[in-house]
């Protein structure tokens, strides 16, 4: 008994083991909180040992009687790849069940192999754990010390408390160089359209990092982290979630000590799948629509029409509201799914006419209900038009024209009363909220402690990255290792 039981234990183990820690292997910077540790433990670690409990007494149904032979060989394949279709290939429900029907059906063939299989499946968990140690320790050794101001900006007291809306169209280049090689954009209207709102339109501004993450991280921490948050071997950010919506997001903290309620609106579940919003009161996304194991766009959500609701319950004034929208978003990701520079280029522009539509509609809901408010458009990166893929940054080092267009980003500010002040320095996002906070505390000293206007880009060399400056404070392609 004791032999049979040890037997099937293996067996369940071997199922669940290998998709648990490749999981982790891959996924260490989005599945860190406890809630996804137990989920995946319960599905990968503990479900096919019930399995396997229960499965004898279901075989015993008389129709499944003959397939008795096949039975703990079919639980072990179904589970594994199933698993393995679920967590890494992130399969959907057709491609998932056709997966589990594909593994049962393998087990009539290779149900005699059962012993080997199990020994395979064991041999490849064991090669995770080498891969995955490394970024054990990495984890083991961040800190959020890297967000720690150089002075008392968190006790800036401001003067004037006007609602602040944050919106952030990931990937919309600034109409500088949308106008300009490699973008040569075929219509920039909206440009138009905000000038005659009221904006103020700053050109030459940019982004410090190339991903959406790695940007608001450095954005909302006010902070460069210079990368010491991203594992060198996959490219990996750690803890930035922290730093968007959880405790770690300085510019949230003052803007809560000013008494403001922050509100987070946005369609996609990027910031959320690691359960750290604790900065944020309101969240349009509810946090059973988000997957514990994957990210994306979540169906369902119309961010316009849930900022509609929240404007008619929130207060006069004292608000911060995040909007993020991935529109237009980037040329693909990668190498396999690029259409090539020209069509990448024409799909970059349409989705920027569906930017522009979303824009207009929301701007015109913020104008019917708060004329004065403080409306800030910032984009997390550029478009990457004129590569042919965005993991191309990667690969090589990029022509100055193609760093820009990684970089070059907009920012269009409506100030309250139509009162740009001359005295900001509006370059990058890791400026973005000193700058601001400059603003409403009415205290030009904060910017004395700016951060550099610099980019950087990772360049793999070898199994490793190496982080490069690719653009220096003042605004010039440079490429200059960051370890020197």
């Amino acid at each position: 008994m004791d032999r049979k039981f040890g037997s099937n234990f293996m067996v369940g183990l071997a199922a669940g083991l290998y998709p648990f820690l490749h999981y982790y292997n891959g996924n260490f910077d989005l599945a860190d909180s406890w809630v996804q540790f137990f989920f995946l433990f319960g599905i990968c670690l503990v479900l096919p040992h019930i399995l396997m409990a229960i499965s004898p007494f279901v075989f015993k149904l008389k129709f499944l009687r003959k397939f008795e032979k096949y039975r703990r060989t079919a639980v072990n394949l179904i589970l594994f790849f199933g698993l393995i279709g679920l967590l890494i290939f992130l399969f959907k429900k057709k491609a998932l069940a056709v997966t589990l029907l594909g593994a049962g059906l393998l087990s009539f063939v290779v149900y005699k192999q059962l012993a080997k299989i199990v020994i395979l499946q064991l041999l490849l968990a064991v090669l995770s754990v080498f891969t995955l140690v490394p970024k054990l320790l990495f984890m083991s050794s961040y800190t959020d010390e890297w967000t720690a101001q150089a002075d008392a900006i968190s006790e800036t007291v401001f003067k004037t408390h006007p609602n602040i809306y944050l919106i952030q169209p990931d990937g919309y280049s600034s109409f500088k160089h949308l106008k300009a090689p490699p973008y040569n954009a075929p219509d920039t209207t909206f440009q138009v359209t905000l000038e005659n709102s009221g904006f103020t339109l700053y050109n030459d501004f940019r982004s410090n990092y190339y991903s959406t993450l790695t940007s608001n991280a450095s954005m909302f921490a006010m902070k460069h982290h210079y990368y010491d948050n991203t594992y060198r071997g996959n490219l990996k950010t750690y803890g930035a979630q922290d730093v968007v919506v959880g405790e770690d997001n300085v510019a949230v903290q003052i803007l809560k000590k000013n008494g403001y309620k922050s509100h987070l609106l946005t369609d996609n579940s990027y910031f959320l799948v690691n359960r750290k919003n604790s900065m944020f009161e309101y969240c349009n996304v509810p946090q059973e629509q988000v997957l514990l194991w994957d990210t994306g766009g979540i169906s369902g959500i119309d961010i316009a029409a849930d900022f509609e609701k929240l404007l008619e319950t929130t207060s006069d004034s004292h608000n911060f509201f995040f909007i993020e929208k991935t529109v237009p978003s980037h040329i693909m990701y990668g190498e396999g799914a690029s259409l090539g520079i020209p069509a990448e280029r024409e799909r970059y522009f349409e989705r920027l006419k569906m930017a522009d539509e979303w824009l207009t509609a929301l701007l015109t809901q913020i104008e019917a209900h708060d004329k004065n408010a403080l409306v800030i458009i910032a984009a997390d990166h550029g478009g990457y038009v004129g590569l042919s893929y965005v993991k191309e940054v990667e690969t090589r080092k990029l022509t100055e024209e193609e760093t820009v267009s990684v970089f070059n980003s907009l920012l269009a500010i409506k100030w309250p009363h139509g009162e740009a002040p001359a005295y900001l320095d509006l370059d990058s996002n890791v400026n973005l909220f000193r700058n601001v906070f400059a603003y409403l505390g009415e205290k030009p000293s904060l910017l004395e402690n700016l951060e550099p206007d610099t980019s950087y880009l990772p360049l793999y060399q070898g199994s490793k990255a190496i982080f490069y400056e690719c653009i220096n404070d003042a605004y010039q392609v440079v490429y200059k290792p960051l370890d020197e």
